[in-house]
């Protein structure tokens, strides 16, 4: 049952990145002068870990991890009231424009419905909506935040831990100065 729920829990997140994901690390000298953190640009709160090109490490400090996990543990609380009433309308709100198309193209949607318990019962989803309704609602789990993992200033994995393993339970994109479901960005493995 735990193997299915994981799953599912797969199934509502995007491919993970297979680069190495820079976890915050305590920065000396935000320790001794903590700077105020920029809600609308996370960007400016972060610590690049060389000249800043494309492809470099991430690191964020320890406020603005801590801001952050308020911020994600917030948006998963929402999410989670809102999957649990079923209400797709409001969920999409929460959803990237990105993660919307992807998630509902054709080819998502047969990959999905060719999964094992939607073929098994036979279930074929046409639209995003039955990919809500027979995945995300049926997958649902009162799972709890262990973690944020930051990929780059914008976007976060959301991990919970299930008998002592991390799982994905969303890839979250910092846009309209809120955190919403995406996918991995681009350039990451």
């Amino acid at each position: 049952m735990l193997i299915v729920v994981a799953l599912c829990l797969a199934a509502c997140a995007t491919k993970p990145p297979q680069n190495p994901v820079v976890t915050p690390t305590p920065d000396t000298q935000s320790q001794q002068q903590t700077p105020a953190v920029n809600t609308q640009n996370p960007a400016q709160n972060a610590t690049p870990m060389s000249d800043g090109q494309q492809g470099q490490e991430f690191v964020a400090t320890q406020e603005l991890y801590k801001k952050t996990f308020d911020e994600v543990q917030a948006t998963i609380d929402t999410l989670t009231k809102l999957i649990s009433a079923g209400d797709y309308d409001s969920w999409l709100q929460y959803l990237t424009a990105d993660y919307v198309q992807e998630t509902g193209s054709a080819k998502s949607l047969s990959d999905a419905s060719n999964s094992g318990v939607l073929k098994k019962n036979g279930i074929v989803l046409k639209n995003l909506k039955d990919y809500f309704n027979n995945v995300v609602v049926r997958s649902h789990l009162q799972a709890t935040l262990s973690e944020i993992q930051f990929v780059d200033a914008t976007h976060v994995k959301a991990l919970t831990q299930i008998q002592g393993t991390s799982v994905i339970l969303y890839y979250l994109v910092h846009e309209g100065g809120r955190w919403k479901v995406g996918l991995r960005p681009t350039g990451t493995d």
